[in-house]
């Protein structure tokens, strides 16, 4: 039997404690790095079950007013892929929480897909959420980083066919990332057919299922019990970091935030 890595077994402390992870996301070098390190030492501190560090990327399509707001705080700090795993190997020095890198294909290519691989490894990242590369695509870069022990994690909506869904989570490790309202992040409206997606997710792999995009301590995630096994949370967090003075605020507003929401996770337990 394998033994389970740093996001299996966050996820198995989940479920022995009858409850859903929480996965916090964090523009990585948002405001600037020195503060981004103390936000996200705020997180693992606070009890997050894993960290997801997006990337700053100057197109990112897939991302809502919010998020975009601290990716250009990042960009204009100078923050590149390099200076990203240069954090997730300082947390990495500090914490066990599991560390994920959520990134559009386009700085990987800039830095070396192999010597991203390596690095990422080296740093102590655990899984990849590739935003804009299908698994279908370049086979050769998701092997490098599965050949690097790095867990590669599948978007879902719930516009996906279900003929794609097989090849979508063929190689799914880590958890499977369900994209529970259309349109980009933190916003649009919830669909219906999220169940149906993560009902045909549970037929096809054992990985858990965490719920994303305009999630926030508002959503009745109690809706979900039996059906997910976690939550991510962005551009609600980001939100209430933004809305803070400074940055002792805004160090309070994160910890606030991951408290809040934790008092949910009971909600989404096993049915």
């Amino acid at each position: 039997m394998t033994t389970p890595g740093r996001l299996g077994r966050a996820f198995e402390t989940a479920r022995r404690e009858s409850r859903g992870a929480f996965i916090p996301f964090l523009t990585s070098g948002f405001p600037d790095l020195v503060e981004s390190d103390r936000l996200a030492s705020a997180l693992c501190e606070e009890g997050a079950d894993a960290l997801e560090l997006g990337v700053p990327f100057s197109d990112p399509i897939a991302d809502g007013p919010v998020i975009q707001r601290t990716t250009e705080a990042a960009l204009r700090a100078g923050v590149t892929l390099a200076h990203v795993l240069g954090q997730a190997m300082r947390l990495r020095a500090r914490y066990e929480t599991p560390l994920v890198l959520m990134t559009y294909l386009n700085p990987i290519l800039r830095y070396g897909a192999a010597r991203f691989a390596a690095d990422a490894a080296a740093a102590g990242v655990d899984g990849l959420v590739l935003v804009d590369l299908p698994p279908e695509q370049e086979p050769s870069l998701w092997e490098e980083v599965r050949s690097n022990g790095i867990d590669t994690i599948p978007l879902v909506a719930p516009t996906t066919e279900p003929s794609r869904l097989p090849r979508l989570l063929e190689k799914a490790r880590g958890y499977v990332y369900v994209v529970a309202r259309l349109g980009v992040t933190g916003s649009g409206a919830e669909d219906d057919a999220v169940d149906a997606a993560l009902a045909r997710c549970r037929a096809l792999t054992e990985a858990p299922r965490c719920l994303g995009f305009g999630i926030g301590l508002k959503t009745p995630i109690e809706r979900y019990r039996g059906k997910a096994e976690g939550v991510i949370v962005g551009s609600a967090l980001l939100e209430s970091i933004l809305a803070a003075p400074d940055a002792r605020g805004r160090e309070a507003s994160a910890r606030g935030f991951v408290r809040e929401l934790r008092k949910k996770l009971p909600g989404l337990g096993p049915a």
